[in-house]
């Protein structure tokens, strides 16, 4: 029954999961061997499998535990994953909603890089709601004053402080090549990355993909934290920039993807209410810029899908723009 239902699950995400070079029925073997070598069990029932960036199964073993298994995309280099979960160690150490690691990091014979975690779950909240907000920036701030000492070496760079005006997709199809319809995004970004390398910022273990889907609740709390594989290197004024413009956005039910101008603004305010002191000047310079550069991602790589939804980050930079880029978030405001 079991490898049946983990065939099931992978077939399911055969069409996303392309980049293994895996067929479903490699990928079931291989996940069943790799609960024997690093858990010592057999699995019982297979809950889910799902992929974004990476490929993600959750099963419940023969001794009744549910894991979660990770597998990353090959462009993820390991020593860059080790860096990860060192930190996310000292986060789990400190009691913060993160899965714990169930099994050490590991890489098969094929160069894949995985990883087994403690399952944990929640429900997914419409961070449009002020009181999801202000949880996802109260957490966020915890994080910070967690991370902010930590050695962040060994992580990549944010996107902000790349070579390259854009970064290499996950997706080898996706192309963000020069587009005389979108330069004007790209200015924004690169604007965006000048202001962010004009002046030197203390460093730290950033999470950029901070945002309801990567949350998970327990009546209005946050109990669970993903995607730790979107740790940068990063000032905490560009991770909080970055988390301005995405914290609203979820794909499990209908809402705008987007934040109002107005409730990125709540939300940085909401930040430094949890973090217990105001932004600098420069600090929020830089976070305003980092806000830029991200929206600019997100529309850029809309743009390259050829989806721009009306609730989207293209449109989103449009109304932003109208209101002007840096200074959008230099403006005092009130939580909505």
């Amino acid at each position: 029954m079991t490898e049946s239902k983990i065939y099931s699950s992978a077939s399911e995400q055969k069409s996303n999961l392309h980049y293994y070079f895996l067929s479903a029925k490699q990928i079931s073997t291989l996940v069943e061997r790799l609960a024997r070598e690093e858990l010592g069990q057999r699995i019982r029932e297979a809950l889910f499998a799902e992929k974004s960036v990476g490929a993600v199964f959750g099963f419940e073993l023969s001794s009744g535990e549910r894991v979660v298994l990770k597998l990353f995309h090959p462009s993820q280099l390991l020593t860059q994953l080790a860096a990860v979960h060192r930190c996310l160690n000292v986060l789990v150490q400190f009691g913060f909603p993160a899965p714990p690691p169930r099994s050490r990091l590991f890489q098969t014979e094929d160069r894949i890089v995985g990883i087994f975690y403690t399952f944990m779950a929640g429900t997914v909240r419409n961070a449009h709601e002020p009181i999801v907000r202000q949880e996802l920036a109260r957490v966020l701030a915890e994080l910070t004053a967690i991370l902010e000492h930590e050695n962040p070496t060994g992580l990549p760079l944010a996107p902000t402080r790349g070579n390259k005006l854009w970064p290499a997709s996950h997706r080898s199809f996706l192309k963000l090549d020069e587009d005389p319809e979108v330069e004007w995004i790209d200015e924004i970004a690169r604007r965006a990355q000048a202001v962010i390398r004009a002046k030197a910022m203390p460093l730290m273990p950033a999470h950029l993909d901070w945002g309801v889907k990567n949350c998970r609740f327990h009546q209005n709390r946050v109990c669970v934290v993903y995607d730790w594989d979107s740790l940068c290197v990063a000032s905490e004024a560009e991770m909080v920039g970055y988390a301005a413009t995405q914290f609203t956005a979820q794909w499990d039910f209908q809402a705008p993807l987007t934040p109002s101008l107005a409730e990125a603004r709540a939300f940085v305010l909401e930040y430094e209410i949890a973090r217990g002191r105001p932004f600098s000047y420069d600090e929020r310079i830089f976070m305003a810029a980092s806000a830029d550069y991200a929206l600019a991602q997100a529309a850029r790589i809309e743009f390259a899908y050829g989806c721009l939804p009306s609730n989207g980050f293209f449109t989103l930079l449009q109304n932003w723009r109208s209101h002007g880029l840096l200074e959008g978030l230099l403006i005092e405001s009130q939580p909505t």
